[in-house]
């Protein structure tokens, strides 16, 4: 993660262990890049099973190497809670919004994710003990080059048979340039129109496009049940990406402004 290196499996397994023994719900393997590319991706899996505890698992959609065969998409169903592939662009977007990833591959992996969880959940629906099957999701990071998309984006989600979307809006470090914000930022008048028309029966509709302004106080936080252990093993309580990459004195960087709260 940002130049800190692959984190060795013993970290990994102590972290696992001690989370389970505390009653951590669930594991969320964030690299800031693609979870499957990490070279004991099957451990953890097999660390999480032993343990009967879900992984939550967000990718990029390019399943690469073995995590494009049914087989190993099948074992990722098996043992994650969920499964949300990040969609960053739509159309001409797509190639700047997530480089080296080809639009129409990427919806077919998508899709043949989704047919291969139909097959899992109709298999596993016939046995006795009625093994969990993970949903799939998008997480969908809406901006100024594909807010236009987000209704095409929830109707091919609908038609292939999407279980959820999260729908975030960008957030931009204090010390971001000016004109980052205005390549990609969207005014709140496109944002109030967007609200309006993601409405969906079939797809279950979330994230920070629909989080209302509120009255907050510095101690109603959401992460504080939540764990992030580094690569060295160090940890950390809040992901606020202020403190974490920006300027931990701004206004954005306290709890009562974090930008990743509802």
């Amino acid at each position: 993660m940002f130049g800190l290196g692959e984190m060795p499996f013993e970290v990994a397994k102590r972290a696992v262990e001690s989370a389970f023994s505390k009653g951590f719900s669930e594991v969320i393997p964030s690299t800031m890049g693609e979870p499957l590319l990490y070279s004991h991706f099957d451990d953890l899996l097999y660390l999480c099973r032993a343990h009967n505890v879900p992984v939550n698992l967000t990718t990029n959609g390019s399943f690469p190497g073995k995590w494009g065969y049914e087989e190993e998409m099948a074992q990722l169903l098996t043992v994650c809670s969920d499964i949300k592939v990040s969609c960053m662009g739509w159309g001409k977007s797509f190639a700047e919004m997530m480089p080296g990833l080809v639009f129409d591959t990427w919806k077919k992996n998508v899709e043949r994710l989704v047919e291969c969880r139909k097959r899992c959940y109709e298999a596993e629906s016939k046995k006795a003990e009625g093994t969990h099957v993970a949903t799939v999701s998008l997480q969908v990071a809406l901006h100024r080059k594909n807010f236009e998309s987000a209704v095409e984006i929830l109707q091919w989600a609908e038609s292939i048979g999407i279980s959820r979307i999260k729908w975030n809006l960008p957030v931009f470090l204090s010390v971001a340039p000016a004109d980052l914000r205005e390549r990609y930022g969207l005014l709140n008048s496109e944002v109030n129109v967007l609200r309006t028309k993601i409405k969906s029966d079939v797809v279950r509709c979330e994230g920070s496009l629909f989080f209302k302004a509120r009255e907050r106080n510095a101690v109603d936080c959401p992460f504080t049940e939540e764990l992030w252990i580094l690569p060295d093993g160090s940890e950390q309580r809040c992901p606020n990406p202020e403190r974490r990459f920006g300027n931990p004195d701004a206004e954005l960087a306290k709890c009562e402004n974090c930008p990743m709260r509802g």
